[in-house]
């Protein structure tokens, strides 16, 4: 196949003219016709019903209309990323935790490339556990993630010199449309709850923390259960239950009063964000992590080796 045959294809989707997609791509319509017809017949399947006018697309090709676009953007993405590869150093990597790299990632980026202006950094979103095997492994050069006083990261000190970058908090949630209904504020009705998994980093830390207290003063239904915490903010929003979720990753939605601190119902849950770096990369990652540490007030930790 022929990527000019795809990008084709989805001219003639957008303008649904065989005529207007061909001046679209600058070629006759004969030639562009061929062209799809090439494509068909590469895919051993018909894209176009040409029993009937104007233009129609066979049922199979609408159904997988999302994958013909994702298949060429991800095409395009895998280019530029060999591309960039070839023309640059490959960059350090950096784990960070899903709502981490949501929420506070931009601003350490800033700090760290203060700190290394010529470095390049690849960051891989990654659940906390797996953003901990890829720097065990050796396969990530950072790791940003968060910790509670009882659930460590179980990095071994000597793989990783670690820097406490601030304090977050586990809030419990709701929104504004549901915290004033009548349901939501008796007390002797269940309390909608959206949830992280028991075995998850965030279940763990609620279930230690807060839970029990919550459903020891009230009946509670849950009503979703989600590892990802932007998840759990999307179905807060939509009215469908509350949720302990990041402070940092809510501020906005907290400040505009579209989600807002149930205070009186649970508690919050304090959190720690840790910063670690591979100490198998000579100096330069181990002067940043001392000039991070110093800027803080602090002196350089070792990895809680707790296991979660």
């Amino acid at each position: 196949m022929e990527l000019k045959w795809l990008d084709d294809y989805l001219a003639l989707i957008e303008t649904g003219s065989f005529s207007a997609a061909a001046e679209k791509r600058h070629v006759s319509q004969p030639a562009f016709s061929r062209r799809i017809q090439l494509l068909e017949n590469w895919l051993g399947v018909s894209l176009i019903d040409r029993s009937r006018k104007p233009l129609r697309f066979t049922a199979l090709a609408e159904q997988h209309e999302v994958a013909f676009r994702n298949l060429a953007t991800h095409i395009y993405e895998f280019q530029s990323t060999l591309r960039s590869d070839a023309t640059q150093s490959p960059g350090m990597v950096m784990a960070a935790q899903h709502s981490l790299a949501a929420a506070y990632l931009p601003t350490f980026l800033e700090e760290l490339r203060a700190l290394m202006p010529e470095q390049r950094f690849r960051i891989r979103s990654q659940n906390r556990d797996d953003g901990v095997a890829l720097l065990v492994r050796g396969q990530a050069d950072i790791l940003l993630t968060y910790e509670t006083r009882q659930i460590g990261s179980s990095v071994p000190p000597q793989l990783a010199t670690s820097c406490t970058l601030g304090e977050d908090a586990l809030v419990l949630v709701a929104s504004a449309r549901l915290c004033a209904s009548n349901d939501f504020v008796q007390p002797d009705r269940p309390l909608p709850l959206l949830c992280f998994p028991p075995e998850s980093f965030f279940g763990q830390a609620v279930r230690a923390h807060a839970l029990p207290e919550l459903m020891h003063a009230r009946l509670v239904a849950v009503q979703y259960v989600s590892e990802f915490s932007l998840g759990l903010r999307e179905m807060a929003l939509i009215h469908q239950g509350a949720a302990w979720l990041p402070r940092s990753l809510i501020a906005q939605d907290l400040k505009q009063g579209t989600l807002r601190e149930l205070v009186s119902m649970g508690s919050s849950v304090p959190l720690t964000i840790v910063a670690y770096f591979a100490n198998r990369n000579g100096n330069a990652l181990q002067n940043v992590a001392a000039r991070l540490i110093a800027a803080r007030g602090g002196e350089t930790t070792t990895s809680n080796t707790e296991p979660t």
